[in-house]
C-alpha cells in the first residue's frame, strides 16, 4: 500500500512540474524531433550491412547474408592499408590538431592592442565557416604545377611539383588543411579560459 502511495505522489509531483514547465518542454520538442528524424531513424539503415541490399526490394525484402560484407572487407587486399591510413591520419590530427588551437589562443591572448586582437581573432575563425568542398577546391587550385604553392617554391629556388600527385605529401596536406580550418574555432574555448 505504501509503494502505491509513493508512486502516486511521484506521478502527482511530475504532473505538477510538467504543468509549470510545459512551455520549456514545448521548446525542447523541435530538438527531440531533429534527433529522432536525423539521428535515430537512420540507424535502421545499418541493417543493410548484413543484407544483399537491393533498392527495389527495400530493407524488409532484401536477402540476409550475415557477415559476408565484413569478411570480404577484412580478407580483401586493401583492408589493412585502409585501417592503417585511417589510424595514421587520426594520430596526425591528434598530434598536430590538438596543440595548435592552444598555442593560437596563447598568442592571441598576448596581443595588447585590442583592435588588432579582434582582427586576428576574426581572421583565424573565418576558415571554420568555409565549406569543406571549397577548401578541397582551394587545395587543388593552389597545389597545381602553376598554383600558388609552386610559385612560392620557385621563389625559394625549388622546382615546380604537383603536390597532390605525390603520395608522400598527401598526409601532410590533409593534416595541415584540417588544422588550418579548425584552429581558429578551436582556440575560442581556450581563449575563454585565459
Amino acid at each position: 500500500m505504501r509503494k502505491y502511495s509513493e508512486a502516486t505522489r511521484f506521478s502527482d509531483r511530475w504532473r505538477k512540474n510538467y504543468q509549470k514547465s510545459k512551455y520549456l518542454y514545448a521548446m525542447l520538442l523541435p530538438l527531440l524531433l531533429y534527433y529522432f528524424i536525423f539521428h535515430y531513424i537512420p540507424m535502421a539503415g545499418a541493417i543493410i550491412a548484413f543484407q544483399n541490399y537491393k533498392p527495389a526490394l527495400g530493407f524488409l525484402k532484401s536477402p540476409w547474408i550475415g557477415f559476408t560484407h565484413f569478411v570480404d572487407f577484412f580478407t580483401g587486399p586493401y583492408a589493412w592499408r585502409l585501417i592503417r591510413n585511417t589510424l595514421v591520419l587520426n594520430i596526425y590530427q591528434i598530434i598536430f590538431g590538438f596543440p595548435v588551437p592552444i598555442l593560437l589562443a596563447l598568442m592571441i591572448n598576448e596581443i595588447r592592442i585590442r583592435s588588432f586582437k579582434k582582427v586576428v581573432q576574426t581572421i583565424s575563425y573565418m576558415p571554420h565557416f568555409i565549406s569543406l568542398v571549397v577548401i578541397c577546391g582551394m587545395l587543388v587550385t593552389f597545389s597545381r604545377t602553376d598554383g600558388l604553392f609552386n610559385d612560392f617554391r620557385i621563389l625559394f629556388g625549388m622546382e615546380r611539383l604537383s603536390l597532390l600527385a605525390e603520395n608522400s605529401m598527401f598526409r601532410t596536406i590533409f593534416t595541415a588543411s584540417g588544422v588550418w580550418q579548425t584552429m581558429g574555432w578551436g582556440s575560442i574555448i581556450y581563449l575563454a579560459t585565459l
